[in-house]
């Protein structure tokens, strides 16, 4: 199921899904995925979207979406599945940061290289 209300609020907020992606930490794939519903939406994401969006949860969360908790998750006859984790909302900041400064100096780097290979 697509989330009509996430995708309308994110475009009026004029952000691409990349920088939706990037401000919550995730890869622009996966984030296209639970806006379009291939991948479930944890109530934490959902927070997360919310904080980004500056809306309350139920402004962006369409009413027939269902709420997936982290339960347990087995492996079963080879079979694949997915674990979803939640994290400390401090702890996520801290990984932002973390994340943010990285960029940061891999651009500064990056300046001095190209520096360095016009001398």
């Amino acid at each position: 199921m697509v989330h009509q209300k996430l995708i309308n609020t994110r475009k009026s907020r004029n952000l691409s899904q990349y920088q939706m992606a990037e401000k919550v930490a995730m890869e622009q794939t996966t984030y296209s995925r639970k806006e379009r519903g291939k991948s479930p939406i944890t109530d934490i994401e959902w927070q997360r979207f919310a904080d980004v969006l500056e809306v309350s949860v139920d402004e962006i969360k369409d009413e027939q979406s269902i709420n997936l908790k982290n339960e347990s998750c087995t492996f079963n006859n080879q079979a694949i599945g997915i674990q979803y984790v939640n994290i400390p909302q401090n702890i996520f900041d801290i990984v932002l940061k973390y994340n943010q400064k990285l960029e940061e100096e891999i651009n500064s780097l990056k300046m001095k290289l190209n520096h360095s290979e016009k001398q």
